[in-house]
C-alpha cells in the first residue's frame, strides 16, 4: 500500500486552498470578503474558547462533590425556573442537563462578554437530573453535558447586527471534550450573521437509572462503551437478528449470487424471520426484507408469512414501511387475502383516511381490488356507527337512503361534514373515496352547506377532476358558483388546461367551463389559449381532440356521448349563466380558429389517412347546418389552404390496388373527407369549392384516371353535381366515354346517367 505521505509528494498541479485561514497563513493575497470571513471564524474560535473552558472547569467541580444538596438545603433540580426569571420558556423540546445538577440550568453566551464564568452548585447528581415525569418524549441518553441558549438577538457592534441561534454545546467525557470542541465548521458559504456552536450529531437516548448513571461517571471510556452497547441490546433485542436478516438479504438481491445459494439463502432468511415477522416489519431496513420474501414468489413463503402478519394489517397500513407488505399482498395475493385485508379494513375506514399513508392504502384497494359492494360498505363506514355494524346486502345511493329514513339526514350529513373538513386540506384531497364523499354530501346537504363547501374547494378543483366523482362534482360546484366564483376556477385551470383536457374524466370539467361561463374573454385568455398552442399534442390524443371538436360542433353526438350530453344539458338551467348559447359558443370558436385550420393544413396528409381523425377533419370544414348551435364560419383563408392540401394529395399518382399505399381518392377514410367536404360546395362562394379546386389543380389525364375505380367515379360524380360550369366543362373532355364504357361498377353506371342527362340521386 503507498502512504498517505507519498500520494501527496506525487500529487501535481495547483493544490486548493480548504479555507480562509489556511489562505491567510500561506500570505496569499485576501480580498474584503475573506477578511470579513476571517473575523468571524476567529470571533466564533473565541467565543469556544470561553465556552470550552467554563464547563471544563464545572465537570472537574462535579466529580469531586459528594453533597445532594444545595448550599440553602433545597434539591437542584431541572423542573425549577430557569435564570431568566420571568422570561417565558420555549415552545421548543425542552433540553435536559444530563450527568450533573452541579451546572446552572440555562445559559445564555454573548461573543462580547468577555469575562464569562460559570459558577456551578454544589449538588451531586439526584432526582433532579432524572428523567421528569412531565415530559415523556424527551428521554435524553445522559452521556454529555448540554448548555442550551435560547435563540435571541442581542446588539451588535455599530456595523452589523449579529443573531445567537439557539445551539446545543455538546460536551462529552473529558478525554474526548478538547477535540469536540475543536471541531469547528468553517465552511464560507454558511450565513456569516449567525454564530454557531458546535453540535454533535444527536443519538438516541436510552433511559437509565440513577445508581447506572453514577456509575458511567467513573468508567473508563472503552467500559463505558461496552456497557452503553449491552444496554442497546436490551432495549433493541431483534438487533442482532435484523443484522443477520440484512446480510441474507443482500446476498438474495445480488446478481452474481448463483441460484443454488441463493435458494439456500432464502430458506435461511425465512427461517430467521418466521415467528418475528410482526417485529420486524415496522422498520425501514427489515421491511425490506420481508419484501424481498414476498418478491421471490414462492407461495408457501407468501402465505405463511401474510397468516403470520394478518392482525398486524389495520396497524401496518398505518406505518410508512410496512403499507408496502400490504399493497403487494393486494397487488399479488389470490383473492382470499384480498378480501381478507378489505375485511380487516371493517370499522376502521373513517379512522385510516385520515392518517396520509393508511389513508393511501385503503384508497389503493378501494379503488383497483374491491368490488361493487365491498366499494359500497367502505363507503357506508362513513355514514355513522349505524352502517358499520348493520349492513345491507343491496347497494343504494344516499339519496334513495335518505328517503327512506329522513330522520337520520342530519346524522349521516354531521358525519360527512366533520369528515370532509378534517381531510380535505391534507394531500388525501386526490383520493377517489374522498370524492364520492363529498359527491354525497353535495348532492344532498342545504344550500349553506353547499356555499361552505364551495369556499373550501373553489381554488382546488383541478386537484381532484382526474376521477368520475371528482369531475361530476367539480362540474356541479361550477354550475352553483356565482359569477365571480367562476372567474376564479377558471384562473386556476392556468397552465394546467392541456393536461386537464387529456385526461379521462377532467376534459367534462372544460366542456361545462365551455358551456357555463359568460365570461368569454376570460376563458379564451386562460383556458381556449393554452389549448390552441399545443393543437397538435391535443388532437393526437383521444380526450383532447373531444374537446377541440366541442368548440367547434357544441353538443355534438359525432364527437362525444350523447349520456354524457344529457348531463351537461342539466347545467343549462343554472341562474348564473345569462349569455345566449350562440354568442357564448361563437366567441370561444373564434378564439380557437387562427391555430385550428393551419395545423389542418400542413397536416392533412397525416389525419386524413387515419381512420379515427378524419371525422374530426371533415367536421372542422363543414359548414353550418340546421343541428349547429351558432352559426359557424370556416376562415377563407383555412379553407383555401386545406383545399390546397387536397389537391397536392390527388396529384400524386393513381395506381389502383396500389399495394404500397392507397390513392386518396381510393382510400376509405380519404374518400370520406374528400365526399364530405365537396357535400358543403354549394353554399360556399366558388373559389372556396374544393370541386373547383380539384379541377384547377389537376390535369384532364389525371381526372380521366379515376374512373377506373368505383369510389373515383363517385368523385367525379359529386364534382359534375356540386361543381360550376367550368367543372362540368373540364370534367366531360377529361372523361373518355369509350374508357367508362368498359366498366361496370355502381359509380361508373351512375356517372355515365350524369353525363347522359339523367339526373342521379348520390
Amino acid at each position: 500500500m503507498v502512504k498517505i505521505e507519498d500520494k501527496k509528494k506525487k500529487f501535481k498541479g495547483k493544490k486548493k486552498v480548504k479555507s480562509v485561514l489556511e489562505k491567510k497563513a500561506k500570505g496569499l493575497k485576501l480580498n474584503k470578503i475573506d477578511r470579513k470571513r476571517i473575523v468571524k471564524i476567529e470571533e466564533k474560535a473565541a467565543l469556544k474558547s470561553q465556552v470550552n473552558k467554563a464547563v471544563k472547569e464545572a465537570l472537574e467541580k462535579q466529580v469531586k462533590s459528594t453533597s445532594i444538596f444545595d448550599n440553602d438545603g433545597t434539591r437542584d433540580s431541572l423542573c425549577s425556573e430557569s435564570s431568566f426569571g420571568s422570561q417565558p420558556a420555549p415552545k421548543k423540546k425542552s433540553k435536559k442537563v444530563l450527568f450533573s445538577g452541579e451546572l446552572e440550568h440555562v445559559k445564555v453566551f454573548d461573543k462580547r462578554v468577555h469575562d464569562l464564568q460559570i459558577k456551578p452548585s454544589e449538588a451531586s447528581p439526584g432526582r433532579g437530573i432524572l428523567r421528569s415525569p412531565l415530559d415523556k418524549k424527551a428521554k435524553k441518553l445522559p452521556k454529555s453535558v448540554k448548555v442550551v441558549a435560547e435563540e435571541q438577538e442581542v446588539s451588535a457592534p455599530p456595523k452589523k447586527k449579529l443573531k445567537v441561534s439557539a445551539k446545543k454545546v455538546t460536551v462529552s467525557e473529558p478525554a474526548e471534550e478538547e477535540d469536540n470542541l475543536e471541531s469547528v465548521d468553517e465552511q464560507t458559504g454558511a450565513d456569516e450573521s449567525l454564530i454557531d456552536v458546535p453540535k454533535l450529531k444527536r443519538k438516541r437516548p436510552l433511559v437509565v437509572t440513577k445508581s447506572v448513571k453514577e456509575q458511567l461517571l467513573n468508567m473508563p471510556r472503552q467500559e463505558r462503551k461496552r456497557f452503553l452497547k449491552e444496554l442497546k441490546k436490551k432495549r433493541k433485542p431483534e438487533g442482532e437478528r435484523a443484522h443477520k436478516c440484512k446480510i441474507l438479504w443482500e446476498k438474495i438481491r445480488m446478481g452474481k449470487t448463483p441460484k443454488a445459494e441463493k435458494d439456500e439463502a432464502i430458506h435461511e432468511l425465512y427461517g430467521l424471520v418466521k415467528g418475528h415477522a410482526a417485529k420486524l416489519i415496522y422498520s425501514h431496513d427489515t421491511s425490506r426484507v420481508i419484501e424481498c420474501l414476498v418478491a421471490t414468489e414462492r407461495e408457501g413463503i407468501i402465505n405463511n408469512l401474510f397468516n403470520e402478519l394478518t392482525p398486524e394489517i389495520v396497524r401496518m397500513s398505518k406505518n410508512v414501511y410496512s403499507k408496502f407488505f400490504v399493497k403487494k399482498m393486494l397487488k399479488n395475493g389470490t383473492k382470499e387475502q384480498r378480501d381478507l385485508i378489505i375485511t380487516a379494513f371493517r370499522g376502521h375506514a373513517p379512522t385510516l383516511l385520515r392518517i396520509k399513508h393508511a389513508a393511501e392504502v385503503l384508497e389503493y384497494a378501494y379503488n383497483d381490488f374491491a368490488n361493487a359492494h365491498q366499494r359500497n360498505d367502505i363507503i357506508t363506514e362513513f355514514y355513522g356507527k349505524e352502517f358499520i355494524i348493520f349492513r345491507e346486502d343491496k347497494i343504494r345511493p344516499l339519496s334513495e337512503i335518505l328517503a327512506e329514513k329522513p330522520e337520520k339526514k342530519a346524522v349521516i350529513m354531521k358525519h360527512l361534514d366533520e369528515v370532509i373538513g378534517a381531510v380535505n386540506e391534507k394531500e388525501t384531497l386526490r383520493l377517489s373515496i374522498l370524492h364520492k364523499l363529498m359527491l354525497d354530501f353535495f348532492e344532498n346537504c342545504d344550500e349553506e352547506k353547499k356555499t361552505n363547501l364551495l369556499d373550501s374547494l373553489k381554488d382546488k378543483i383541478p386537484e381532484f377532476i382526474h376521477t368520475p366523482d371528482g369531475a361530476k362534482l367539480a362540474i356541479k360546484l361550477i354550475w352553483f358558483a356565482p359569477v365571480k366564483e367562476r372567474k376564479l376556477i377558471v384562473k386556476n385551470f392556468k397552465d394546467l388546461s392541456v393536461k386537464a383536457a387529456m385526461e379521462h374524466y377532467g376534459h367534462r370539467v372544460l366542456l361545462a367551463l365551455f358551456d357555463t361561463v359568460d365570461d368569454t374573454v376570460l376563458l379564451n385568455k386562460v383556458i381556449v389559449s393554452e389549448l390552441a398552442n399545443e393543437m397538435k399534442k391535443l388532437i393526437e390524443d383521444d380526450w383532447g381532440e373531444k374537446v377541440i371538436h366541442y368548440l367547434v360542433h357544441p353538443r355534438d353526438g359525432r364527437g362525444i356521448d350523447k349520456r354524457e350530453i344529457e348531463f351537461l344539458s342539466e347545467g343549462d338551467s343554472n341562474p348564473h349563466s345569462k349569455k345566449t348559447q350562440k354568442d357564448r359558443y361563437g366567441q370561444l370558436y373564434a378564439g380557437i380558429t387562427e391555430n385550428l385550420y393551419p395545423y389542418l393544413a400542413a397536416n392533412f396528409e397525416e389525419l386524413v389517412f387515419e381512420a379515427n381523425k378524419s371525422k374530426f377533419v371533415a367536421a372542422c370544414l363543414e359548414t353550418t347546418s340546421k343541428f349547429d348551435l351558432f352559426d359557424r364560419q370556416v376562415p377563407s383563408d383555412g379553407r383555401k389552404a386545406c383545399n390546397q392540401a387536397v389537391v397536392e394529395l390527388a396529384k400524386k399518382d393513381f395506381v389502383p390496388m396500389d399495394q404500397e399505399g392507397f390513392h386518396i381518392i381510393e382510400h376509405q377514410s380519404g374518400n370520406f373527407v374528400l365526399m364530405a367536404i365537396m357535400r358543403c360546395d354549394t353554399a360556399l362562394p366558388e373559389d372556396e369549392r374544393l370541386s373547383v379546386a380539384l379541377a384547377e389543380g389537376l390535369t384532364k389525364q389525371q381526372l380521366g384516371g379515376w374512373v377506373t375505380c368505383n369510389r373515383g367515379c363517385h368523385v367525379l360524380l359529386k364534382m359534375l353535381q356540386v361543381g360550376g360550369p367550368k367543372v362540368v366543362e373540364k370534367l366531360k373532355a377529361s372523361i373518355s366515354r369509350k374508357h367508362l364504357d368498359g366498366y361496370s361498377s355502381k359509380g361508373a353506371n351512375l356517372l355515365k346517367a350524369q353525363l347522359d342527362g339523367k339526373s342521379t340521386k348520390h
